[in-house]
């Protein structure tokens, strides 16, 4: 093991700051200093505790050059530029990959490589330390992208959409920190006296301070969903046999109520000609968790309600005459179905196949339901430990924030948290612009009402507001997506164009 390290976001192709003083951050187990080389700088930075930082002076914008630090170890990094760099935080839909957004999009992804647009996706290392102590997170190691080839895909959509109109028109080196997490509320970003502030109660976060804790609590609510899941198996069951008493059900529905467990859906249809390569089988949104396959043969599974379903597969498992899509469901609060207003066929050469209409539906297991353990960004404190103080040292021009529809559910307050938050982070990261991208309209499809919640609307109005109750933000707006009941609408490019033009206003 070495003896010399540096925190995980200093790795090859990485991007600094410009014209901000370069903070280099890592260990060192045995020398009582270490000596760092960047451009034409040297600084020897002295070991304290086992950690060491070198402070360097600003540069303007730079490209290729090397990171050297010599300890008991000798590290490089290579490939570092410096140039503009963006922190973005909040939840799903900025968390949310470019890969998701292929179908609307994918001339525009396809069309250009950008090798000096780069992401840095921090996983966070959730460990809450007892009140009154200092943050016990690791730095996890992790790696730099470049928008290029493949790599294009896993970066943030927002980040990508945005980043790539910025570039265009700076021609600067990009660094995106994606910092984002699925589910995550905004207290999980708001300090210890922020959320006493906000009116947290520590009862809510008592029980999982501690080392160890929360990846404990993590470990029993994976387990929990296994073997709840596998309580939803029949050994043996025999759908063919089960099919005699199918009922039939017309979809897109929420089609399900009152049961929780495992439930198929079976279609149906005739082909004259079997197609050649890959066919593509489009089953919109479906609640919650499904294996689904054609002819017997699974072409593709998904673990929980929201992505996309897109399977593809070789066309050869198809026939001529009559061909079966059948679909396990696993239904975990008592309500569930196909989601209207999504896309259902099937893609061959000869065209498309609509699959709306009639199925047959049969009941495999019935169970209580399910009962979900929290995410850890959903408890308060755990992303500001984990996420923003491990980078507190990071300098970064703009903070882009993306989140809300984690707190619809109790929006009172809202204003006063992001207050809260922004000033927090400013103090870590400098007096640096911020963008709120204000939550796009939804419509739970289980709730089976026609109009946008209104706690939903009360976080939309607080962000829309927050230009006049903090200072040096912008609020960009989501187009209301088309199903409203797509809580991930997938028109990045637009919500990325419209961040790009607040970006380049400041």
């Amino acid at each position: 093991m070495s003896a010399t390290k540096l925190l995980g976001i200093y790795s090859d192709g990485m991007v600094f700051q410009r014209n901000k003083e370069i903070i280099i951050e890592g260990t060192e187990s045995v020398l009582p200093e270490v000596k760092v080389t960047f451009a034409d700088t040297v600084k020897t930075a002295a070991v304290e505790n086992g950690k060491f930082k070198a402070v360097l002076p600003p540069y303007d914008v730079m490209r290729g050059e090397t990171l050297k630090v010599e300890g008991s170890d000798t590290i490089e990094v290579t490939d570092v530029c410096v140039g503009d760099v963006f922190m973005l935080a909040g939840q799903s839909n900025m968390e949310l990959p470019v890969v998701r957004t292929v179908d609307l999009n994918k001339d525009e992804i396809e069309a250009k490589d950008y090798p000096e647009v780069r992401q840095f996706q921090l996983v966070p290392d959730y460990e809450l330390p007892l009140k009154g102590e200092e943050s016990i997170c690791a730095f996890p190691d992790g790696k730099w992208i470049k928008a290029t080839g493949e790599d294009k895909y896993d970066f943030s959509a927002i980040g990508f959409y945005a980043a790539k109109r910025i570039y265009e028109k700076t021609g600067v080196p990009i660094g995106l920190i994606l910092n984002a997490q699925g589910g995550a509320t905004i207290e999980a970003y708001m300090s210890e006296e922020d959320n006493e502030a906000a009116g947290t109660k520590e009862d809510d976060i008592a029980p999982f301070r501690g080392k160890g804790a929360i990846k404990d609590y993590l470990a029993r609510c994976e387990q929990n969903t296994i073997t709840w899941r596998g309580n939803t198996v029949v050994k043996d069951f025999d759908l063919e046999a089960a099919l005699a008493d199918a009922k039939d059900v017309e979809l897109p529905g929420i089609v399900v109520t009152g049961f929780s467990g495992s439930i198929w859906f079976v279609k149906e249809f005739e082909l004259d000609t079997v197609p050649e390569g890959q066919c593509l089988l489009k089953l919109g949104d479906l609640i919650d968790a499904d294996v689904t396959y054609v002819n017997g043969v699974e072409v593709g599974r998904t673990e929980y309600q929201y992505p996309p379903r897109k399977y593809y597969f070789d066309g050869s498992i198809l026939k001529t005459g009559k061909n079966i899509i059948s679909t396990r469901l696993i239904i975990e609060l008592g309500k569930g179905g196909f989601v209207p207003g999504h896309p259902y066929y099937l893609e061959t050469e000869f065209g498309k196949i609509d699959l709306t209409g009639t199925w047959k539906m049969v009941p495999e297991k019935k169970l209580d339901d399910f009962v979900p353990g929290k995410l850890a960004q959903m408890i308060p404190l755990t992303l500001y430990y984990a996420a923003l103080i491990p980078l507190r040292n990071f300098a970064v021009s703009q903070i882009w924030w993306c989140q809300g529809e984690s707190n619809s559910g109790e929006p009172e307050g809202y204003d006063k948290k992001m207050i809260l938050m922004f000033k927090k982070m400013r103090e870590m990261y400098g007096d640096v612009p911020a963008i709120i991208i204000k939550i796009a309209d939804y419509i739970n499809p289980l709730t089976f009402e026609t109009e946008v919640p209104e706690g939903w609307r009360e976080v939309q109005r607080l962000q829309d507001e927050a230009p006049n109750y903090i200072d040096n933000v912008k609020v960009v707006s989501s187009p209301c997506p088309d199903p409203i009941h797509e809580l991930h609408p997938q028109n990045k490019s637009g919500i990325g164009a419209d961040v790009a033009k607040a970006s380049l206003e400041f």
